[in-house]
């Protein structure tokens, strides 16, 4: 679940607290257990996409976005699934000057859905059913897919929900390009997003070391009227 961090949530239900990053998946033995730990790029995504789930995944330390590994380096995206949505940010009365703030508060959206959106397609074991390619496409979008692959092929399913803690402060925009872009600095918390053998429901063990809280970047781009997440990467930085 994000490539080393990737994905698990229930859609519309905004996921942002300040202070939080996603899931590789990491296949240990005969039984399929693992873990989901996230970092950069298709196999990045601490649930390795990451970015990929958190803590038991079966998808390597680059596949999901749920949680970090600890070596150093960056990770490239019968039981009943959980599709708990995580905790919502409150929201109070804004006095900023900034004149990007509109901009950046939708951009927080899209990634909050898309956090959602990601955890209940690993809970589903599927995107089918899910909108996670309304808010993702290019890698992010492929990370996804692929740590989906890894947890099917190992007979697991994602429970749980990545918390953000990303803020308005944590958004830098740039809407001069000829393509909108935009960057968020997340926090993300894969400590309830974890991987469960799907017939017996059995929770993985979390690989030695794996991050609960890490340092997520995130990229996206206005494509017409919609932001889109385009890369989700998990640093091996606590937070």
């Amino acid at each position: 679940m994000h490539g080393n961090h990737t994905r698990l949530a229930q859609h519309d239900h905004t996921i942002t607290q300040r202070d939080t990053p996603l899931v590789t998946g990491t296949a240990n033995d005969e039984n399929g257990e693992g873990s989901m730990t996230r970092g950069t790029a298709p196999t990045r995504g601490v649930l390795r996409s990451r970015n990929r789930l958190i803590g038991v995944l079966a998808i390597s330390c680059a596949a999901l976005a749920l949680s970090a590994c600890s070596d150093g380096s960056s990770d490239k995206g019968g039981a009943k699934p959980s599709t708990s949505a995580t905790p919502t940010k409150s929201v109070t009365p804004s006095t900023s000057s900034d004149p990007n703030e509109p901009t950046k508060k939708e951009v927080l959206a899209v990634y909050n859905h898309f956090r959602q959106e990601q955890a209940r397609a690993y809970a589903m074991g599927t995107v089918d059913g899910t909108k996670v390619q309304r808010y993702a496409t290019a890698e992010a979008f492929g990370t996804v897919k692929v740590d989906l692959m890894s947890l099917k092929k190992a007979g697991n399913v994602g429970k749980g929900a990545p918390v953000t803690h990303a803020g308005v402060e944590d958004v830098t925009v740039n809407l001069a390009a000829k393509i909108p872009k935009a960057k968020i600095k997340d926090c993300l918390d894969v400590s309830n997003w974890t991987v469960v053998n799907r017939k017996t429901g059995k929770a993985l063990p979390s690989p030695k070391g794996q991050l609960k809280r890490y340092v997520n970047d995130v990229s996206l781009e206005k494509w017409g009227k919609q932001w889109l997440v385009l890369t989700d990467t998990a640093q091996s930085r606590a937070c």
